[in-house]
């Protein structure tokens, strides 16, 4: 077998193992999202042993129309053993809040016999996010396959923002008592100015690797899958994260990456998300 087909059939074996750990209810559903994740990252060694790290990333959601995420961040790594590393950084996040529309009490029913009820829309805003980190990574190596497991303590504040309120209350037209539907006033709705408070939230990562070293080729095959568990409210786990892709090593200073990740949002009301992503770093 050349080397060509070999690389192409250890791809596939990572991807279809990969895969096959998504629930199958969970892939491509109608009400699921689709984004594109870039990334750019640049890395120093300050010692042998130390390194320092910068890193911009630019998100999408709705394919490509919508902004969802952009952010820098900077860190720092030590190799405790050649087997551990300890991770510390800071990331500034800014993130997009789509328009959301809440429903609010029972009015009646209409003309055809569906409930009406009164509801607010929140205007489209941006938030800010100060996120710190701190991980262990271990890792450990079977043959041509190197299996590491992280573990990661992420604190992040969002600070309060200003947004604006749509407020839609419906009444009844006391002019025509023929008429016993809710209406909506022509003044509707009312907008007032809405500040929403600062949050700050912690949250365990875990994530499990495994990167295929691929004898005498320059691509070498990766899949992951990442579990976020809160801490600050027990919930069980927040949300799970694939990954499978591969990475291309240009010369032995940079590096590009292409890989497709499905997002699985259990306790949150943003749908699943399918994502491909692309990133490139290099050595100063």
């Amino acid at each position: 077998m050349n080397s060509r087909l070999k690389t192409k059939k250890i791809t596939a074996i990572a991807a279809a193992l990969l895969l096959s750990l998504i629930p199958s209810n969970s892939l491509f559903a109608q009400s699921d999202d689709f984004g594109i994740w870039t990334s750019l990252e640049a890395k120093k060694k300050l010692t042998e042993k130390l390194d320092v790290t910068f890193e911009g990333e630019l998100r999408t959601i709705d394919g490509v129309q919508q902004t969802d995420r952009r952010s820098f961040g900077i860190g720092m790594s030590y190799e405790i053993a050649k087997w551990l590393k300890a991770e510390g950084g800071y990331i500034y996040i800014e993130s997009y809040n789509p328009l959301e529309k809440s429903l609010k009490e029972y009015v009646g029913d209409d003309e055809f016999g569906n409930p009406v009820h009164n509801y607010n829309i929140d205007h489209a805003y941006w938030e800010q996010r100060d996120r710190f980190v701190f991980s262990l990574t271990a890792s450990h190596k079977i043959g041509r396959i190197k299996f590491s497991l992280r573990e990661r303590i992420q604190y992040q504040y969002t600070h309060s923002a200003l947004t604006y309120e749509d407020k839609y209350r419906y009444t009844f037209d006391m002019l025509d008592p023929n008429n016993p539907y809710p209406i909506l006033p022509e003044d509707a709705p009312n907008s007032d100015a809405e500040l929403k408070d600062g949050k700050h939230n912690t949250i365990l990562r875990t994530r499990l690797t495994a990167k295929w070293d691929i004898k005498k080729c320059k691509i070498e095959p990766f899949a992951s899958v990442e579990l976020f568990t809160r801490l600050d409210e027990w919930c069980g786990h927040d949300k799970l994260r694939y990954r499978v892709g591969a990475s291309y090593k240009i010369d032995k200073d940079n590096e590009v990456s292409l890989y497709y990740l499905f997002q699985d949002n259990k306790s949150s009301k943003s749908p699943a998300l399918h994502a491909v992503g692309v990133g490139y770093s290099f050595d100063l």
